[in-house]
């Protein structure tokens, strides 16, 4: 925030949060009553759905795990399951999930220790503890969101009688 008299800036950490626009293809009129219902089923912001990013980084990474405790409000966390001094396979941009929440990697290594270990530096920061050996998911890294309005909104019909959905906003789910 900036003040607007003496120009002084506060900068204030409020957590980062993904925030999705989902916009919808033209479709038919028995799809739009399937997208309607589960529109619906959310109950404006009460439900919650998986969300999954499709990535242009996509990985068969398995069996990797927490070497060490990552703790709530972390940006690193190291993870064991490579051979010494192999590949990580990993990559800047690239998405993974600890329990619900999605993360995505802004600094890794090419190559695992000696001991088969990475650190790998990410975005956002944790919301939670997880403790050493929880599972990191790199197949199908996904996390909890919800519509980030109160309202569940209808399609309307084009001007060739198709349905049309509006956009809609969701966020994670914290």
């Amino acid at each position: 925030m900036e003040s607007p008299h003496t120009f002084a800036f506060q900068a204030v950490n409020t957590a980062a949060q993904w925030t999705l626009d989902i916009t919808w293809p033209r479709m038919s009129q028995a799809q739009a009553q399937v997208v309607q219902g589960w529109v619906n089923s959310l109950k404006g912001q009460v439900g919650t759905f998986r969300y999954s990013p499709r990535s242009a980084v996509n990985t068969a990474l398995t069996g990797r795990s927490l070497a060490s405790p990552a703790y709530g409000y972390a940006e690193t966390i190291r993870m064991t399951g490579w051979a010494a001094n192999s590949t990580s396979g990993l990559s800047v941009g690239q998405f993974f999930s600890l329990g619900d929440q999605l993360l995505q990697i802004t600094a890794a290594p090419a190559a695992a220790d000696a001991n088969g270990q990475v650190l790998v530096e990410f975005q956002p920061m944790l919301r939670r503890t997880f403790t050493i050996g929880t599972a990191v998911n790199f197949a199908t890294p996904s996390g909890v969101f919800r519509l980030a309005s109160a309202e569940s909104p209808s399609f309307d019909l084009d001007v060739d009688r198709r349905p049309t959905f509006p956009s809609l906003l969701a966020k994670e789910a914290i």
